[in-house]
């Protein structure tokens, strides 16, 4: 990338693809959610040096502008634009501008220059003469809804609501929900849908494929430990109850149902991976297996099995979800955490295929 320019959408797909690679087993919607952040975190480093929140809008604002609106690259003289139509009152503009310009083009720009320029009365080049976007009013820097009809992970077909529930936005500015959207354009070349906080209006932003990519450094947040997505979090019980009925699981009764979501919470953990590892290992305890009651008691299969080991519900929940969150937090950088666990909870290779596959489908319902 050029030192005029701070960054591209070229620059955002080669993010994109290092993150589809590296986190291929995530669902979409936590990749283009680590997309958005880095890309956000990339742009935001690279500004002058000025109060926080107005660092913070100056990002979201070119996002919308540069990346998303005009799909260009972001440069030197976009920073000055914006910042002449910001204009943050008590905030001395001048001197961080004129620092972080000239560190970016030696000798070009004078005190006087940027004076002229971020007042309005300065002359800008070819590029940023071009007919500019107004900038968007401040009720309308968050949005509370993204609709993509392009995704990260093509081949994935997860609903809406379970990337909500599960991996919860981090933030609601307007710049990663333009990213996230954007993430989803660069890897489709589609029409992305942005919904203001209103919901007043509706526009579609068509995002053309990109290019091929450039290697660039990015710095993506430690994929080391337990992931947030597997710690404990409210879930639908009772959806997920009727489930465990259509199977005629012994779970969906107490006390085993609540014994299991008890030892999730103790151990920070979530109860959906604690049921899928039973749905794993003794298919949910159909009740017309005649010895479901005493499977019921450990249908984890701790201590090995549930011939070895018959204690009860309460207790061998317990004992597998504290066994989860010890392995969780010793999980090293980029492994899987499904196959991490694999490692030490089951001698069949496959048995981390089986608990990914159930614990997605209980986090549909």
């Amino acid at each position: 990338m050029e030192s005029s320019a701070l960054l591209s959408p070229t620059d955002v797909r080669v993010i994109r693809r290092y993150v589809q690679t590296k986190y291929e087993p995530l669902p979409g919607s936590r990749k283009a959610e680590i997309v958005a952040d880095a890309v956000r975190n990339a742009l935001y480093r690279r500004l002058p040096d000025l109060p926080e929140a107005v660092r913070k809008r100056l990002a979201d604002e070119l996002i919308r502008r540069c990346l998303v609106k005009e799909r260009r690259e972001v440069g030197l003289e976009d920073v000055l634009d914006a910042c002449a139509e910001m204009r943050p009152l008590g905030v001395d503009l001048v001197g961080p501008l004129l620092r972080w310009a000239n560190e970016r083009s030696p000798g070009r720009w004078s005190a006087g220059e940027i004076a002229a320029r971020i007042s309005g009365g300065g002359t800008a080049s070819p590029a940023a003469a071009m007919e500019r976007p107004a900038a968007l009013p401040d009720d309308r820097r968050a949005a509370s809804t993204i609709g993509f009809a392009g995704s990260l992970a093509p081949e994935e077909s997860e609903p809406a609501a379970v990337g909500r529930r599960l991996f919860p936005p981090r933030r609601q500015a307007i710049g990663v929900l333009s990213l996230l959207a954007l993430a989803g354009g660069l890897a489709a070349g589609t029409m992305i849908s942005v919904e203001s906080r209103q919901g007043a209006e509706r526009a579609n932003v068509p995002v053309p494929a990109p290019a091929e990519t450039a290697a660039v450094q990015t710095p993506i947040e430690e994929d080391a430990g337990m992931p947030d997505w597997l710690t404990y979090e409210e879930f639908d019980a009772e959806a997920v109850k009727q489930y465990l009925r259509g199977r005629d699981s012994m779970l969906a009764d107490e006390p085993y149902f609540g014994a299991i979501v008890e030892s999730a919470r103790r151990y920070d953990v979530h109860p959906l991976l604690l049921f899928a590892i039973t749905g794993q290992e003794q298919g949910f305890v159909p009740k017309s297996h005649e010895r479901a009651e005493r499977i019921a008691n450990n249908p984890f299969n701790v201590f090995h099995s549930w011939q070895d080991y018959n204690t009860d519900i309460a207790d061998s929940s317990a004992i597998a979800a504290k066994l989860i969150a010890k392995l969780g937090k010793s999980r090293p950088e980029g492994a899987e955490p499904f196959a991490w666990f694999n490692r030490t909870y089951a001698e069949d290779p496959k048995w981390s295929d089986g608990v990914r596959q159930i614990f997605e489908k209980l986090s549909e319902l």
